[in-house]
């Protein structure tokens, strides 16, 4: 019996197309409270010639397990430069708690990267910066291509430290860092 809970639990965390965990208070003396990240929003507004702000959504509101989340694939027109923002939030509270302005304060042990998949024609840049003017990627711009589909797979990790040992190279994978939001949003520019 056990082995079956436990083979059910594995199935749903690779089946579900969203990762959300939260910030724990290490042993090293952090104190960093957890919270619960349901929501990924990726807010976009065309940056030149004006339009209309649209909001792409992985939304997972009751919390990890239950149900499964819903997504929003990210459609944008083809060469075109947007300014995006992202939030988070948590919505197992009502009403819901925007955990995007935490990020920010906390942004020296915070960094999001944006992994757009090859034929996506999608390009990330211009990432905001943390107080140390290292990438922390709450607001930048996403560039389109030509016509093509893919994904844009955004990654929250969190460093540990105290200080927080964030430094400007490394890579969504770094051992120095942990998930604490790994979502995929499929995407067509067309």
């Amino acid at each position: 019996m056990m082995k079956q809970t436990m083979k059910r639990w594995s199935m749903l965390l690779l089946a579900a197309p969203i990762l959300l965990t939260a910030c724990s208070k290490a042993s090293d003396g952090e104190n960093n409270d957890e919270e619960v990240i349901t929501t990924v929003n990726l807010k976009v507004t065309p940056h030149t010639g004006g339009g209309n702000l649209v909001v792409f959504s992985i939304d997972d509101p009751d919390g990890p397990g239950g149900n499964l989340p819903t997504q929003q694939n990210v459609v944008l027109a083809p060469n075109t430069m947007y300014h995006f923002e992202l939030e988070l939030l948590d919505k197992t509270k009502n009403p819901a708690a925007d955990i995007t302005g935490e990020v920010d304060e906390e942004g020296d042990a915070h960094r999001i990267y944006y992994l757009p998949s090859a034929g996506s024609n999608i390009q990330v840049t211009g990432l905001n910066n943390d107080d140390n003017g290292i990438p922390l990627g709450t607001t930048g711009f996403i560039t389109t291509g030509a016509a093509g589909t893919g994904n844009l797979r955004v990654v929250l990790r969190h460093y540990g430290g105290n200080p927080p040992n964030k430094g400007a190279q490394d890579t969504w994978d770094s051992p120095k860092s942990s998930s604490d939001v790994d979502v995929t949003f499929n995407t067509a520019v067309q």
